[in-house]
């Protein structure tokens, strides 16, 4: 999740970067996104114009890589495996998208904002071949490394802790930088 300040500038500068958006999203608890879909993954650009305690984090954050989403296939079971780490338990959210309205339930473990847990409901709502095709040959984010502080152990390889947010991507065919984030061909 790229938290932004300015959803339309992000959205201009990815689009110029060769990505494919999803139309603007209007989430249930007021915050907007649009989404760059993968073959399995996303990349989310999100901005939180009004309060709610899920984002605080994000429109304190700034700009920049704030967090990385996990997939899960069950919320009910992650929170239950990870209550004793934190774990919140899970939130229904939602947003109208062309044919329908996806739905997604989210774990967050307590005190750490950035990693958490997703369970999408609709799936073949979002993940659309015509939102997946990527100017810039983009199929897969495969890799991510957040800023230092890791909130606790137990998490993939995949994502790595380390000074500078980045976010590899099969098949991107140059490095770009965009609002404070390093994204890098694999």
């Amino acid at each position: 999740m790229i938290a932004v300040r300015d959803l339309n500038a992000a959205a201009a500068n990815f689009s110029a970067l060769g990505f494919t958006l999803t139309p603007r999203g209007h989430h249930s608890i007021g915050s907007e996104n649009h989404c760059i879909m993968l073959g399995s993954t996303y990349i989310e650009l999100l901005v939180a114009p009004v309060a709610h305690a899920w984002l605080d984090y994000y429109r304190a954050f700034g700009e920049g890589l704030a967090a990385i989403a996990l997939s899960s296939p069950d919320a009910d079971a992650t929170y239950e495996a990870l209550k004793a780490k934190g774990a919140k338990p899970p939130m229904d959210l939602s947003r109208p998208v062309d044919g329908g309205v996806a739905r997604f339930r989210l774990v967050q473990v307590k005190n750490s904002p950035q990693v958490f847990f997703v369970q999408h409901l609709t799936r073949e709502l979002v993940w659309r071949p015509e939102w997946q095709a990527h100017a810039n040959g983009a199929l897969e984010l495969v890799h991510a490394s957040l800023r230092p502080a890791k909130p606790f152990d137990g998490l993939p390889a995949s994502v790595e802790w380390q000074a500078g947010p980045m976010l590899r991507i099969e098949g991107l065919r140059r490095e770009v930088e965009a609002h404070g984030v390093r994204l890098t061909p694999v």
